[in-house]
C-alpha cells in the first residue's frame, strides 16, 4: 500500500514537472514568436541627394521594387535608416531583422524636383509694363505639386500664378519661383524711364530732348536693351529684331533724322563717329559715352543724340541723332555684329548694306513668304539699282501687314520709327529683300510680332 501511494506521488509531482516544463516552452514559443514577429513600422521617407530614405521605427530591412521575386534587401543603419537608389514608382517592403514581412506599401512614387532655375537675369519693366518670367527645371518622377511665383513687394509689381509679372510702380522688387523644396529668384526693377510696347508706333511721340537723362539713366537703359538683346539671342537674328524694337517701341523718345557728316571708313574718306553714326553697344543719351569715341575724328561733335551739333550735308545746326544706314549699323551693332562702316546706296565700287546678304526682288519674298523679320530692305529713290534707303523688316503679322523700323528724313515721317506696310506700300517703297540668313547664321528667339495675341 504504501509502495503505492508513493507511487502516485511520484506521478504526480512528474506530471507537475510536465506540466510546468510545457508551460514554459509554451510561454518561451510565444515570447520567441512575439520577438520573430515583432512589427517594424515606417516612421518617414523622402528623397535626397538621389536616393530614398525609409526611416523606421526599430531594425529592420527594406526593399522596394514591383514584387518580392529576386529582391535585394537592405537592412537599416544604427540609426535604423535605409538608404535606397531612387526609382520612378514601385511598392515598399518593409520586414524586422527575423526576416519576418511586417508592411507593404503599394504602388508608391518617388519624385522630387532636382532644380529650378529662372531663364534670364533681372526683369526690367516700364510701369503699367508686363512680362512673362520662364524658368527650366529639372525633375525625377512625376511631381505633383504647383509652381508657385511670389514677389516679396507688391507695392512695385505682382506676379501672376503662370509668372507675368506686373510693374506697378518705380522701384525694385524680388521675384521667387519655388517648386517642391526648390527656389530661384530675380530682381525686378520697375522704371518710368521706358515705355510699354504697343501694337504699332506712337507717330505722336516727341523727338528726344538735349540732356534730359543722366548718366545713371544712360547707364539703367543700357542695362535694359542689352537684357532684351540677350533674352533674344545675343548674336543671333532675334537679337537684331529686339534691338530695332527697343529703340522704338520701348524708348520713349524719337531718335532725330541727322545726315552723317562722315563716316569711320573708306567709301566716304571722313573719319568720324558719334554724328549720324554711333558704333558702340548702348544709347548715346550722355557725355559720359564721350569715351566710346576718337576725339581725333569728330567735325563738330561730340554731342549725345538730341543735343545740336553742325550738319554738313545742309549746313545748318540739328539734333544729332542718325541716318538710315547708321540706325541700321547700330541696331546690328547692338546684337554683337560688326557690318562695317557701310551705307544705304548700291554702288559696283563699295559694299554697302545690300551687300550683307543675298537681294531678292521683294514681291517675289512676300509672296513666297520667304521675307523674315530682321531681314533688310533696300529701297529709295535710285531705284531698284541705286537703293540709298536702308530698312529693317522687324515684324509680320497674321494678316500680312510688315512692321519696318527705318530712320526717316522727310516731311511727317521723319525720325527713327517703326511703319506698318501692306503689300502695296511695301512694294512702292522697297524693292529687294536682303536675306540676312548666312549674316546672322542663328536665329535665336525669334518672334514675328512683339505683342501676345
Amino acid at each position: 500500500m504504501e509502495t503505492l501511494l508513493k507511487e502516485q506521488s511520484d506521478l504526480k509531482q512528474q506530471l507537475k514537472k510536465s506540466i510546468l516544463i510545457t508551460c514554459l516552452v509554451f510561454v518561451f514559443c510565444g515570447l520567441l514568436y512575439d520577438r520573430i514577429t515583432q512589427k517594424v513600422n515606417i516612421s518617414d521617407r523622402y528623397i535626397e541627394n538621389g536616393n530614398i530614405i525609409v526611416v523606421l521605427d526599430g531594425e529592420g530591412q527594406c526593399y522596394i521594387g514591383d514584387d518580392l521575386n529576386g529582391a535585394e534587401w537592405v537592412r537599416s543603419d544604427e540609426n535604423n535608416v535605409c538608404v535606397m537608389p531612387l526609382i520612378d514608382k514601385g511598392n515598399i517592403y518593409i520586414r524586422n531583422k527575423y526576416n519576418h514581412l511586417c508592411e507593404t506599401l503599394e504602388d508608391q512614387k518617388f519624385s522630387y524636383v532636382e532644380s529650378i532655375k529662372i531663364n534670364y537675369g533681372t526683369v526690367y519693366l516700364a510701369i503699367d509694363g508686363k512680362e512673362k518670367v520662364t524658368y527650366t527645371s529639372s525633375l525625377t518622377g512625376v511631381v505633383d505639386e504647383p509652381v508657385v511665383f511670389s514677389s516679396d513687394n507688391e507695392q512695385i509689381a505682382t506676379v501672376d500664378s503662370d509668372g507675368t509679372v506686373h510693374g506697378l510702380s518705380k522701384g525694385k522688387a524680388n521675384l521667387t519661383v519655388t517648386y517642391g523644396d526648390k527656389q530661384d529668384s530675380v530682381e525686378i526693377i520697375v522704371t518710368d524711364l521706358i515705355t510699354t510696347m504697343a501694337p504699332e508706333y506712337d507717330m505722336e511721340k516727341p523727338f528726344l530732348p538735349c540732356g534730359v537723362f543722366s548718366k545713371e539713366d544712360n547707364d539703367l537703359m543700357d542695362e535694359i536693351l542689352f537684357s532684351r538683346v540677350e533674352k533674344a539671342g545675343y548674336h543671333t537674328r532675334a537679337g537684331a529684331v529686339a534691338a530695332g524694337r527697343f529703340l522704338a517701341m520701348e524708348f520713349p523718345y524719337r531718335i532725330n533724322y541727322f545726315t552723317e557728316n562722315g563716316r569711320m571708313g573708306s567709301c566716304r574718306g571722313n573719319y568720324i563717329d558719334g554724328e549720324g553714326r554711333y558704333y558702340h553697344r548702348g544709347l548715346y543719351l550722355d557725355p559720359s559715352r564721350y569715351e566710346n569715341i576718337n576725339m581725333d575724328y569728330t567735325m563738330s561733335g561730340p554731342a549725345p543724340w538730341g543735343c545740336t551739333i553742325y550738319e554738313a550735308s545742309y549746313n545748318r545746326n540739328a539734333a544729332n541723332g542718325l541716318d538710315c544706314s547708321g540706325s541700321m549699323t547700330w541696331i546690328l551693332v547692338q546684337a554683337g555684329y560688326d557690318p562695317g562702316d557701310i551705307g544705304a546706296g548700291i554702288t559696283p565700287w563699295c559694299l554697302a548694306m545690300a551687300d550683307l546678304g543675298e537681294r531678292i526682288w521683294l514681291a517675289d519674298a512676300y509672296d513666297n513668304k520667304t521675307l523674315k523679320v530682321g531681314d533688310l530692305l533696300s529701297g529709295g529713290d535710285g531705284g531698284p539699282e541705286g537703293g540709298g534707303h536702308i530698312a529693317m523688316c522687324v515684324g509680320i503679322d497674321k494678316e500680312g501687314y510688315v512692321y519696318v523700323a527705318e530712320e526717316l528724313g522727310y516731311h511727317y515721317y521723319w525720325g527713327y520709327m517703326i511703319r506698318k506696310y501692306d503689300r502695296a506700300g511695301l512694294l512702292h517703297y522697297f524693292y529687294w529683300q536682303v536675306d540676312m540668313d548666312e549674316f546672322y547664321g542663328e536665329d535665336g528667339n525669334l518672334t514675328d510680332y512683339w505683342i501676345e495675341e
